[in-house]
This record gives structure tokens, sequence and C-alpha cells, in this order.
């Protein structure tokens, strides 16, 4: 049971982990960012090599930060930068980029699984289960990173020059603000988050390019259990999402595990669509 536990609380802080980077970009550059899974992939996939030639951790997760946040940027630039304000065409150019970022990793790296070792994994036992390092290091990272960009985004003037263009990007303009950077500084920052946590998310799964597709879906449904542009509701209901289905599939069979998560956002939105911790009407300032 305890081992169940601790499974279901890492797969729930990977799901946590792109809910985050889907909501710092939404209630900083008012714009939900589907191409963000696709990068955190890439990152893991950068540290894949970089493991191969022989650098540090610190230096393998400081590479992948700033090569994902290059791309990030590129994504901002090319995808959002010429819509026109006021739509939501973003859902669909951020999906078409996010579909180039994984073709990229499939050229490179080609479509078969592979195997992520960041460092030696021993098993350990904890209250009554046996977990391996990497998924209590997963369970702490939407945790710290969390807290600490919802306390950038609340507590900084970035923070809140962000949400007010989030908000109302004309009004924010005419207050002499660069929307324009606001914009690339909060896809610069999910960029740098991806390329962090992506290495330790891919050690946790299969190294696989098509990955994203799978974790992003359930980010989105996280997304809309926590409630939009809570960051501290994310956390927890993607820890709470990640139990379920854990606990589902010991229960009831592994089958089941997936459809578990879809029953939830369903009922979600028949019954609080606004998520569990969301508003009905979403300020951000």
């Amino acid at each position: 049971m305890s081992t169940a536990v601790f499974a279901g609380l890492s797969t729930g802080a990977i799901y946590t982990l792109i809910a985050i980077g889907y909501n710092v970009t939404l209630t900083s550059a008012g714009v939900l960012n589907f191409a963000y899974a696709n990068t955190l992939v890439l990152g893991g996939f950068i540290a894949l090599s970089a493991t191969g030639w022989g650098l540090p951790l610190p230096l393998i997760l400081l590479t992948c930060a700033a090569i994902c946040t290059l791309v990030s940027v590129g994504v901002e630039r090319a995808a959002i930068r010429f819509l026109p304000s006021g739509g939501h065409a973003e859902l669909i150019t951020t999906l078409g980029a996010g579909t180039a970022i994984t073709a990229i990793t499939v050229l490179i790296w080609g479509p078969d699984p592979q195997r992520l070792a960041l460092y030696e994994q021993h098993p350990i036992d904890l209250l009554g289960g046996r977990v391996v390092p990497n998924n209590l290091v997963l369970i702490a990272l939407p945790v710290v990173f969390g807290v600490g960009l919802h306390l950038l985004i609340r507590g900084t003037r970035f923070g809140l020059t962000s949400r007010a263009q989030a908000f109302d990007r004309e009004a924010t303009m005419l207050r002499g603000v660069n929307v324009r950077w606001l914009s690339i500084g909060a896809f610069a920052i999910t960029g740098a988050f991806a390329g962090l946590v992506g290495p330790f998310v891919l050690v946790s799964t299969a190294a696989s390019p098509w990955l994203a597709i799978t974790i992003a879906l359930k980010g989105f449904v996280v997304l809309a259990l926590g409630g939009l542009g809570s960051q501290l509701g994310t956390v927890i209901a993607g820890f709470l999402l990640g139990l379920v289905e854990s606990l589902v599939a010991l229960w009831i069979g592994p089958f089941y595990g997936d459809y578990s998560v879809f029953v939830v956002f369903v009922l979600v939105l028949l019954l609080r669509p606004q998520g569990l911790f969301g508003s009905r009407s979403l300020r951000l300032v």
C-alpha cells in the first residue's frame, strides 16, 4: 500500500510539474503554452546526451535549462508574437510548436524509448514501502518550485506587472509597461523550469519523445482540477490525481488507472468547473 502511495505521489508530481508550467504563462502572459510539455521532454533528452559527454549533474541541468530557455523563447517569438490580441489562436500555434519540438526530438534521438540514468538508484525502505530516490526528488520538486513561483508571481513587481498585462494588455501598455518583454520573461522562466525538471521526469519514466502527449493532457487535467491561476491549488490537485490513478490501478486493475483521471476531469467540469481551488471568475490582479 505504501509503495502504491509513493508511486501515486511521484506520478502526480509529474503531472503537477506540467500544470505549473501552464500556469506560469497563463497568469504572466495570458497564454496557455501547449508546447511546454514537449520542451520538458526535450530537456530530458538533452540530459541523455549530456550524460554521455561525462558532465557532472549540476552542469547537465544547467545545459538543459539554457537550451530549453532558448527553445521556449523561440516558441514565444514564432508562435505568439505576431498573433492579434483578444483571440485564442495560441492554442493552435503552441500546439503546432510542440509538435515541431517533438519531431526534432525524434529526428535527433530516434522514436524508440531509451533509459536515462542521471545517478544510481538504490531503492530504500520508507514508511513501510519501498521507493527509489528519484521518486522522492520528483515529489519534492513541485512543492519547492510551486511555492517559489507562487511567491515570484504574487510577491514581486515582475509578477504584478505580468498579471496586469495578462488581465488587461492594453491598459498595461498605456502605463508604459513593455508587455513584449514580460511575455518573453514568462516563457524564459518556463523554459528554464522545463530544462531543470525534465531530466528527473525522464529518469522516472521511459525516455520516449511521445511521452509529451500523455503528460501534456494529464497536466491540463490537473490545471483544471486545481483552478486556473492557482499554483498551490495545482500542487495539491496534482498529488490527489496521482494518488487516485495509482490506487485505482492497485485496487481495480492497471487498465482502469488512466480512465480514473478522466472520470475525475469530467466530474470536475460538471460539478465545479472553476476547479477545487479556483474562483468562478479568474482575476489575476
